[in-house]
């Protein structure tokens, strides 16, 4: 995203574009970029949303100062995931190319747990990491007192939000399937990890060609909204309609995509399936009862 020009929604089409999803009984939104809080009206929008009913979650690369947090916190926002690549902290700032970039992303997530704020560490599965041991971050992270997170690489250029792979297929499995394995392991064995297992569970289901616990329903439950107000199923697939434009909406109906492993849309895309599946819901909670703080 730093590649591209800086652009961003106005305050009045943002509170547009969240009244069409409390309309329409959507629950969750979740504000990403770039940074989020070099909004100017990052604090108004988190407000408005959160009077609207809707859960308000928010990830910021730690560059936050501890006002807008605070200012933030007030405002309702429900959850806060903070960036960190390593465990390293010259890896970290050769990874973002910012000075110092660990020590503010840890001071972010000690003054944001300070002020009573759920928050937990996000790291994406970057190389050095892989490499290094990503049971190691996790060890780290939960020394901090908060629950690691991860993404998993996607590669994308269709639509506005555009990802870059670093990674080719082959090594995309050859190594992140060691990975993702230590992460379901430390899960396993009680470490904090944020992330629902089945989720986990089921990157691995993806690498061997297996049914997953669940779908993503992306398009139809889930969606990924750009500042232009289009709409898309997700960062992978072509835009659907646009909410400022008085476009009619086309929704997907009953879709079942196993197409990526996208954490953005796969993990809410839970919630719909977890209605029609007791034993998807039973599963979840035997493994996530430690990171149950984040949704208390």
């Amino acid at each position: 995203m730093h590649r591209k020009r800086p652009e961003s929604i106005n305050l009045s089409d943002a509170e547009r574009v969240l009244d069409f999803l409390a309309k329409n009984k959507f629950l969750i939104v979740y504000f990403t970029g770039g940074e989020p809080t070099l909004h100017p009206n990052v604090v108004e929008i988190v407000d408005y949303a959160n009077r609207l009913g809707l859960v308000t979650a928010m990830t910021t690369n730690g560059t936050v100062d501890k006002r807008l947090l605070k200012e933030l916190k007030e405002a309702g926002l429900y959850n806060l995931s903070v960036s960190i690549d390593h465990w390293d902290a010259a890896i970290c700032e050769k990874i973002r190319g910012h000075k110092d970039i660990m020590a503010k992303q840890v001071e972010t997530i000690k003054y944001s747990k300070e002020i009573g704020m759920r928050t937990y560490a996000l790291a994406f599965l970057n190389p050095p990491l892989m490499e290094d041991g990503v049971e190691k971050l996790i060890a780290y992270v939960n020394s901090l007192g908060v629950p690691f997170g991860f993404c998993h690489p996607t590669k994308t250029g269709i639509n506005s939000y555009g990802l870059g792979g670093v990674l080719s297929e082959e090594e995309m499995h050859r190594k992140l399937e060691p990975s993702v394995k230590m992460i379901l392991i430390s899960k396993k064995n009680g470490c904090n990890i944020a992330n629902l297992y089945t989720y986990i569970e089921d990157i691995l289901n993806f690498y061997d060609k297996k049914i997953p616990n669940f779908y993503c329903k992306g398009g139809e439950d889930v969606f990924y909204i750009d500042w232009l107000g289009d709409v898309y199923p997700c960062f992978l697939k072509s835009r659907l309609f646009n909410i400022l434009s008085g476009e009619k909406p086309q929704f997907l109906k009953n879709v079942k995509c196993n197409d990526c492993l996208i954490n953005c849309f796969r993990e809410p895309s839970f919630i719909p399936n977890a209605y029609h599946s007791l034993r998807l819901v039973t599963k979840e909670i035997h493994y996530s009862y430690n990171t149950k703080q984040l949704y208390d």
